[in-house]
């Protein structure tokens, strides 16, 4: 599962209305953030936030896809995403 895919279903679930409510409060980036970097070059601290913030909200299912992602991001197997 991708990033976006990621965001749709949270938002899906009602839990954000927008990406620049995404951004902020799974990112915990600027509200522009999604719109200016894309959901497919996300940095690795952006990854951990979204991490940390699925985790706090119990929502295991999308932290253990966000986890595998991060892992590629660091080990450098993942083309889409950059490094912090």
């Amino acid at each position: 599962m991708r990033i976006r895919e990621i965001y749709e279903t949270v938002r899906g679930r009602g839990l954000v209305r927008s990406q620049r409510q995404f951004s902020q409060e799974y990112f915990g980036m600027a509200a522009n953030y999604a719109a200016d970097t894309g959901f497919s070059r996300c940095s690795a601290a952006a990854l951990l936030n979204l991490y940390r913030k699925l985790h706090e909200i119990g929502l295991a299912d999308l932290k253990a896809m966000v986890g595998q992602h991060l892992l590629d991001v660091e080990a450098g197997n993942c083309g889409s995403a950059t490094r912090a």
